[in-house]
């Protein structure tokens, strides 16, 4: 069971720093196996500053970058309509390994080399945005990871769950468990419905067939679903 920090303190504030967390985690039955952050695909992500933008040679809708991302100038081949000159934007540099799998490299893009890659939001998988690259603010400092720059952290915990513990097999129950340790109180989803003003006639009707063996049956017609992450 997987249980993300951020997510956890939804439920119930955790007044402990990760480690503490997991120690207090184990003695309790729940054996933590291994602790990731959920950014660390941004190592090697930096914050970078677009110095020069000139049309590719070989391509119309590309563009040649000359990209400041602190310790060095890079080239980068990018295709965003929105790249321009003093722009900051993230830039992964050579070894990034995307959340896809794609592991980027230095490459010849039309004959020309490109040494990184100026991303959108939706290859970082910090948003839906993939019009074109990701602007940053000018507050940030060039050459800084991503990361850091944006206070993009949070731990994951993987508990390694026996038979006996089901009820930890969900945030829901996990957040229960440090609720006990901490001694404070869960917060719940609201789970509520709004009581319907339409009659359900004018949607649908039920037939009960056979009232001696089902003497009866209710129904009630929910509109305007969102499917969501669910903690339980």
């Amino acid at each position: 069971m997987k249980a993300s920090i951020s997510w956890l303190n939804d439920y119930t504030s955790i007044n402990m720093d990760v480690q503490p967390l997991i120690n207090a985690l184990t003695m309790a039955g729940l054996e933590v196996e291994s602790v990731t952050d959920r950014f660390d695909y941004l190592n090697q992500v930096v914050v970078g500053r677009i110095i020069e933008v000139e049309p590719h040679q070989n391509a119309d809708k590309l563009k040649l970058c000359k990209v400041d991302v602190g310790a060095q100038t890079l080239e980068v081949v990018c295709g965003a309509p929105n790249v321009a000159n003093d722009t900051l934007a993230p830039v992964a540099l050579p070894g990034t390994v995307f959340p896809s799998g794609f592991t980027l490299e230095k490459s010849i893009i039309r004959d020309v080399k490109s040494e990184g890659m100026i991303c959108s939001e939706a290859e970082l998988e910090l948003g839906s945005d993939k019009s074109g690259i990701m602007v940053l603010s000018t507050s940030l400092n060039v050459g800084e990871k991503l990361s850091k720059a944006l206070q993009l952290s949070d731990a994951v915990i993987e508990v390694d769950l026996t038979p006996n513990r089901p009820d930890c097999l969900s945030m829901i129950g996990i957040a229960r468990e440090i609720c006990g340790i901490q001694k404070s109180k869960i917060k719940y989803p609201d789970t509520s419905l709004p009581d319907g003003k339409d009659d359900i006639t004018g949607f649908t009707s039920v037939t009960i067939q056979a009232p001696d063996q089902c003497p009866r049956y209710t129904a009630r017609l929910l509109f305007d679903i969102t499917v969501e992450p669910s903690p339980f």
